[in-house]
């Protein structure tokens, strides 16, 4: 529901039609999109958390280190990206009458990989799988990987639609989502 809600929304077309029909009001869209989408995130964090835990392994010692240093760093980089965007990405701006400018970001962790928001969050989501292998945490990892992955697509081609050849010279460059890959 979350995935269906937030990339309908996310589309172009649909994104275009609505805000057509807010009229004047459609500069609250952002802010509106992102009230749905922490309700609908906050739906599937409460379903998550009412499933019968069953644990797959027990993790030693080095395993769980290795998934705090994963959970940690993750959601490092994830603060760091959503702080730097929030205004924008949150929709806030709308009521404080700020214009937001869309850059191509190509600095910072931008020049490591070309989302990393998107690797942060793997990273996160990953970590707290490996250091607690319960069921229902292999089942969010992969409907969140596999989210991504598909949402990253989709995110390219509308920058290279936006930014056009310096978006895909970017591409040539610097990886999607994971450094070195």
């Amino acid at each position: 529901m979350f995935g269906l809600v937030h990339s309908l929304l996310a589309a172009t077309v649909v994104k275009t039609k609505l805000m057509q029909w807010m009229g004047r009001d459609s500069r609250y869209y952002r802010l509106l999109y992102s009230i749905l989408a922490f309700a609908t995130l906050a739906w599937v964090l409460h379903q998550h958390f009412s499933i019968q835990e069953i644990i797959l392994w027990q993790p030693p010692v080095l395993q769980k280190i290795f998934a705090w240093i994963l959970v940690l760093g993750g959601l490092a980089i994830m603060v760091v990206c959503i702080k730097k965007y929030f205004l924008y990405l949150s929709g806030i701006d709308a009521l404080m009458d700020v214009q937001y400018k869309p850059v191509l970001e190509q600095t910072g962790l931008h020049a490591y990989v070309r989302h990393p928001l998107y690797f942060g969050t793997l990273a996160f989501v990953w970590g707290i799988w490996w250091g607690y292998p319960y069921m229902h945490n292999l089942v969010s990892v992969l409907c969140i990987t596999l989210y991504t992955l598909i949402g990253a697509y989709f995110e390219e081609r509308k920058l290279l639609i936006e930014y056009g050849e310096v978006y895909r010279l970017y591409q040539q460059k610097t990886p999607m989502i994971i450094p070195g890959f």
